[in-house]
């Protein structure tokens, strides 16, 4: 492995721990504050928004100016607002002026996101991408699970201000990134109807459609996460389980990928952990959340080598942009699905996961119907 893969990852490892701890914080106190799933739509909502505004853009910039301009700028933004949001929340009691901020910050880290991911896929050697790949997420989804474990006595101290601790640790990943090239410098010839010619390759429109589709009810899980606990009358500890179960998943699906050799298993596999889900919140116990959010990340993990391989097939010089696009259209899946669940969830709770039965059925169809997904792994 070379030293921009290394470095990458060891940059993950203390982003993902840091971030981590801002947002678990921001998302417990913002529902505090509002105290209704419908309000609180927006927050849960906030990264299919950002995104939905702001993918397609964001890639193609990244693909025709300076990566790294457009990192700092956005990184170091969206590493401050975390302090302004808790300000509104504690002590000016203002909270639907923090989740505004809340909104501006999540598009601010997306630009962030679009920037760096797609030189960190670039830079990914094919004989090595299954590796390479578990050990980015063995240190990444590693840390997170640390910070989600700290995370309750840091905000039994600190409450709200448990952010700072966080931002401590975002800042030295994203220092750790400066120190590398992220891509070419602006002047490149990009035009966006390249990009969308690209994006419309059988491969990577149905993995894309089909991921975004199965994101959007997934969504409904865990970008709530913090909502459903409540709702179900559960405490911080259950939250903190439940945010454990999705990143323990995200940490443990890395190492079962790498078992499969064969593309249909995996598929099988991923799709069974989605109905899980989905089963488990019929259930509406606050103490088993953990179980459903895991096999969103058990399920994600597994299928993430297929969209990998899929945006690769990208022209070089447009992976960015293709990368924005299909954001887009994930983004808005989510948004779509997360405003539904946002008012069920105060309405009629069990709506949900029959939603997210059929959706996830629907999808595993549509692959059984298509053979663009079986790529060698």
């Amino acid at each position: 492995m070379d030293r921009i893969n290394k470095t990458f990852i060891i940059n993950n490892g203390f982003a993902a721990f840091g971030l981590n701890l801002i947002d678990m914080t921001l998302l417990w106190i913002l529902y505090l504050a509002l105290k209704n799933p419908v309000l609180y739509i927006p927050v849960a909502s906030a990264k299919p928004i950002g995104t939905l505004l702001l993918s397609n853009i964001t890639g193609y910039l990244a693909d025709k100016y300076d990566r790294k301009k457009l990192f700092i700028i956005t990184g170091v933004s969206h590493r401050v607002l975390p302090i302004f949001i808790v300000f509104f929340v504690l002590i000016s009691f203002n909270p639907f002026l923090a989740v505004v901020l809340y909104i501006i910050r999540t598009a601010l880290s997306i630009v962030t996101t679009n920037t760096v991911t797609p030189s960190f896929i670039q830079n990914l050697p094919e004989s090595e991408l299954k590796k390479v790949s578990f050990y980015n997420r063995a240190v990444k989804e590693g840390s997170t699970v640390v910070s989600i474990l700290i995370w309750p006595l840091l905000y039994e101290i600190y409450t709200g201000w448990a952010v700072i601790p966080g931002i401590i640790f975002a800042t030295i990943g994203f220092a750790l990134v400066l120190t590398l090239p992220l891509g070419d410098k602006e002047g490149k010839k990009v035009k966006f109807r390249e990009a969308l010619k690209e994006y419309r390759r059988k491969e990577i429109f149905f993995v894309s459609m089909t991921t975004a589709i199965s994101q959007g009810a997934l969504g409904m899980v865990y970008l709530y996460s913090a909502a459903i606990v409540q709702v179900l009358h559960g405490n911080d500890i259950q939250y903190t389980l439940a945010q454990l179960g999705f990143y323990l998943a995200w940490l443990i699906g890395p190492w079962i990928m790498t078992k499969f050799n064969n593309v249909v298993k995996l598929a099988t596999t991923s799709f069974a952990m989605y109905f899980l889900v989905f089963l488990v919140l019929f259930l509406k116990d606050p103490w088993l959340i953990g179980i459903s959010t895991g096999g969103v990340g058990i399920g994600d993990a597994l299928t993430e080598i297929i969209w990998i391989k899929a945006m690769r097939m990208a022209r070089r010089e447009l992976m960015a942009s293709v990368m924005g696009i299909d954001e887009f259209f994930t983004a808005a899946s989510r948004l779509g699905y997360g405003s539904i669940a946002g008012a069920l969830y105060a309405t009629d709770f069990l709506a949900v996961p029959i939603i997210g039965l059929i959706t996830i059925a629907g999808v595993a169809i549509a692959y059984t119907k298509n053979d663009s997904w079986k790529m060698k792994i």
